[in-house]
């Protein structure tokens, strides 16, 4: 077999995984289908650039930004932080996955550094687990937690004062 047939192939496989990613996460087949064509084209332009390792988690990278970005686009309302949602954040850390739902987690997140925010929503918007997490943006298990654990102290600080 070819290189590239392999290559071609291997992509497939994972376009197939995160259709399944995406489409569990509530997308609809069109927009996870169309999401997954543009990730193949970003892949393809950017084939150079990528190492073998690194094809897969990109590809989910992206993908899943893209998804969260229609999200976003498609739910443009104000949400605003309640009384309510305040006192479930100043419960204890690791009960913030059982807490918030995800139109607050969307909200809380807009002014966040971006590496803090892909792993505060992989975690609490997609529900995956640390080791999850870690091969999808190519980073170790412990750089993981450490990056979720300033997340949720930037939210802390970032509405400490605005309820």
């Amino acid at each position: 077999m070819k290189k590239e047939d392999v290559l071609a192939s291997y992509l497939i496989n994972v376009g197939e995984e995160v259709f399944k990613l995406l489409s569990a996460r509530g997308a609809k087949k069109e927009d996870a289908e169309d999401i997954i064509q543009n990730t193949f084209y970003k892949v393809y332009t950017l084939l150079d650039d990528l190492t073998e390792s690194s094809i897969r988690p990109w590809f989910f990278r992206v993908a899943l930004n893209q998804y969260i970005d229609l999200k976003r686009k498609k739910e443009k309302q104000n949400i605003y932080l309640s009384e309510e949602i305040y006192s479930k954040l100043m419960q204890a850390e690791d009960e913030f996955d059982a807490i918030l739902n995800k139109d607050e987690i969307v909200y809380l997140l807009k002014d966040v550094k971006k590496e803090y925010k892909e792993i505060f929503l992989l975690k609490y918007y997609y529900d995956f687990s640390y080791e999850e997490i870690a091969p999808i943006l190519g980073i170790q298990v412990d750089s993981v937690k450490q990056k979720l654990y300033r997340a949720r102290k930037l939210i802390h600080s970032k509405i400490g004062g605005k309820c």
